[in-house]
């Protein structure tokens, strides 16, 4: 059996996460967070439009990337159009004519000059080959008046995003006054407002002193879980001379049971191993292998956002690669089947009650049984490796 040594520069791989927008305003623009109390910080519109032809998805999230940062530095909030209403807006406002950036700003200014925001930045840009000429405002909605303008002319290269962000500093300052103004306003009134409400929750404190309390009402426990998740199979032994970096989407549900001291699921597990062999033989025969099994998990009591667990799952393995190009006979004497277990240690951060991520390393292995001829005893083969799995849960 070969070492397993020279595998441990593989056994780590960088996991994905991602965030969530919302709807708000009456346009539709993403931000980071919805609230109901006005903004702390000016908001800022950002738009990056075409002047000629069609969007360019790569170019617009350079610019929009470069405002934001800059915008961002000078205290305030940006909002981002989402790319179909830039779309819409560029056709309503200007159809198949040519569009002037003065133009197009004063159309914006003019279009956005009810909504609750205070600035409208734009970049209009216009792609020719491997040059790009981009156009920046700043205009103040509140007052419906431009306060500042740029142009810059650069190479679609490594060094876009330095030459935009140059551009943006030299038209900024024009317009930091105004931004300080409003961000004081914004300030002040936020202010008055959480003084407003800290009264209001002091009255209804004091109401609530004089009646009587109900209880609060205790969430139910949910007792049914289900999870879909990906992982890397990281083959070790062996398995590591014969397969590379491999890949395993998975699902499994289970039904919970809670104690004193845990809580204990039960369910079944499925999943895809999609093996990759390194060179030519057997092996790449085994190159989709589906484990099904039973899954054991004890975990922590519920309560705290970030709960740890043990897990162990054991059970049989189906072979579902294609046999077709070997000889009749030996698809005959290589089995369809392999025994299967994993045992590992995780944790879950709560989201909500009901839903969460988590974060498992497991030790996997799987067993080919084989005989090397009719009378002979039973020859065993090992697949081994880790899996470090993130996925999403769901409770019922």
């Amino acid at each position: 059996m070969a070492s397993g040594v020279s595998i441990f520069h593989k056994y780590f791989v960088s996991l994905l996460t991602c965030s969530v927008l919302f709807v708000i305003g009456s346009v539709r623009v993403y931000s980071q967070s919805e609230k109901t109390a006005p903004l702390p910080k000016p908001s800022v519109l950002i738009a990056s439009l075409p002047l000629e032809g069609s969007r360019d998805e790569g170019v617009r999230k350079v610019l929009a990337s470069v405002m934001r940062f800059q915008l961002e530095r000078m205290g305030t909030q940006t909002l981002l159009f989402a790319s179909t209403d830039e779309e819409a807006l560029v056709s309503d406002l200007f159809g198949e004519e040519e569009r002037d950036p003065e133009f197009l700003i004063k159309s914006l200014v003019e279009f956005f000059s009810g909504v609750n925001h205070e600035f409208l930045v734009l970049a209009g840009y216009i792609k020719k080959g491997e040059e790009i000429q981009v156009s920046f405002f700043i205009a103040d909605l509140q007052r419906g008046e431009i306060l500042a303008s740029a142009s810059r002319r650069a190479r679609i290269d490594f060094t876009l995003d330095e030459a935009m962000i140059r551009a943006l500093r030299d038209m900024l300052p024009e317009a930091a006054g105004r931004i300080e103004e409003v961000a004081g306003r914004k300030a002040a009134e936020a202010a008055k407002l959480a003084e407003e409400q800290q009264a209001a929750e002091e009255t209804v404190a004091e109401t609530e002193t004089s009646e009587p309390t109900t209880p609060t009402p205790v969430e139910r426990f949910r007792p049914f879980e289900f999870s879909i998740g990906f992982a890397p199979f990281v083959p070790v032994g062996v398995a590591n001379d014969v397969f590379s970096l491999s890949y395993l989407p998975f699902v499994y549900g289970n039904y919970r049971i809670p104690f004193s001291v845990g809580i204990l699921g039960l369910g079944l597990y499925m999943a895809l191993n999609i093996f990759d062999a390194e060179e030519v033989g057997l092996a790449s025969y085994f190159h989709y292998v589906v484990p099904v099994g039973i899954d054991v998990r004890f975990s922590t009591l519920e309560g705290a956002p970030i709960g740890l667990f043990v897990r162990a799952r054991s059970g049989v393995a189906i072979n579902v690669s294609d046999f077709s190009p070997l000889p009749a006979i030996a698809q005959e004497d290589l089995s369809r089947f392999l025994a299967y277990a994993a045992g590992g240690v995780g944790a879950m951060y709560a989201i909500s009650q009901n839903v969460g991520i988590a974060i498992d390393v497991m030790y996997e292995t799987f067993v080919y049984f084989w005989q090397s001829d009719s009378g002979g005893g039973f020859n065993t083969d090992w697949i081994m490796g880790f899996v470090p799995s993130v996925y999403l849960y769901a409770r019922l």
